[in-house]
């Protein structure tokens, strides 16, 4: 219901001038009655609860906010990939319906992430990524044709570096370069050519949520395309958001990696995942744990043929390991 100024004014004139008549009737009533209201209030007084002691704790009342406050700050600093602090990502991905004969793929990710003080303003924030790939078969041996895969071994590591402020707000950033390195021990496994690219992230944080971005294109080789493991020109966009539940270092996230390889058809070059998981940050010991399990459709778009090619649907858990109390290295 909607009280306009207008009403809001009349029912307080009115409430004033009740009393108003109310306190004169009271002085002009007769001095029997007055004296009968008198000793009514002494008994009223003494029959009166003595009035309720201090709380001798008043922050006891802030303490569930800032416990709450504090389980936010720790979760955001495990989920952000700008925290100044040492740890160890491992992201599992496996992957169902991939190549022509709709095997099983699983590709662990192993992301050292190394921290430093570059400036009292700067800092450099360096993530290793290491990817172990298990690749299935993809073509049945025919004839003289032995076939390709299956292969177990390491991929391209694609290590990114990423200058950003000190003292950030609720809006921060980083730029960098992102490198690939022919590290791959199998041509099924990568494509073995020297390259790399800009690398940008831009994230906020508002209360429980944590959201931003992950973007960056590299290039590796000349000639060719990946179909032919003579060229990388790739496109990947890591939209991450995650939003933190009251309790128990809960929360929810969607963390898809969208790729667009440039060396093939523009009709099939896009691979967009969609869907969503949960996850949960929790202090062990002197280390913070944080983990979550993810799942996605790739399905969305004509299925990529190229290095960035997925499978029908995706399956993500990632453990991370970080320690607050590892001392930074710093150069001033």
């Amino acid at each position: 219901m909607y009280l306009s100024p207008k009403k809001i004014c009349t029912a307080a004139l009115a409430f004033v001038t009740v009393i108003a008549c109310a306190t004169s009737a009271s002085a002009q009533s007769e001095p029997n009655k007055a004296d009968s209201i008198s000793a009514s209030a002494t008994q009223a007084n003494k029959k009166k609860k003595p009035a309720p002691k201090p709380d001798p704790n008043p922050s006891a009342a802030a303490k569930p906010a800032s416990s709450s406050a504090s389980a936010n700050s720790t979760a955001t600093q495990a989920q952000s990939p700008l925290t100044p602090l040492w740890s160890v990502i491992n992201e599992n991905y496996t992957s169902g319906g991939v190549g022509p004969l709709h095997k099983t793929q699983n590709i662990l990710i192993v992301e050292p992430i190394i921290p430093l003080k570059l400036t009292p303003d700067w800092n450099l924030i360096t993530r290793w990524n290491t990817p172990i790939t298990y690749q299935p078969r993809l073509a049945e041996p025919v004839g003289p044709f032995p076939g390709i895969g299956p292969e177990f071994g390491l991929s391209n590591m694609q290590p990114q570096f990423f200058f950003t402020p000190a003292h950030p707000g609720s809006f921060t950033f980083a730029v960098g370069p992102a490198l690939w390195l022919p590290t791959a021990t199998d041509k099924t496994l990568g494509i073995n050519k020297t390259g790399g690219g800009p690398v940008f992230v831009g994230l906020t944080t508002q209360g429980p949520l944590l959201a931003g971005f992950l973007a960056q294109n590299v290039w590796a080789g000349t000639t060719g395309t990946s179909l032919t493991g003579q060229r990388v020109n790739t496109l990947t966009i890591e939209p991450f958001v995650f939003y933190n539940l009251p309790e128990g270092g809960w929360f929810l996230t969607y963390r898809p990696i969208i790729t667009a390889d440039w060396t093939v058809n523009e009709h099939n070059r896009w691979t967009v995942p969609l869907g969503g998981g949960f996850g949960r940050v929790m202090p062990i010991g002197p280390l913070v744990f944080d983990w979550q399990v993810q799942a996605f459709y790739n399905g969305i778009t004509p299925r990529a043929p190229g290095i960035t090619g997925v499978g029908d649907w995706t399956a993500l858990f990632v453990a991370h390991f970080m320690f607050p109390a590892a001392p930074v290295p710093s150069l001033f």
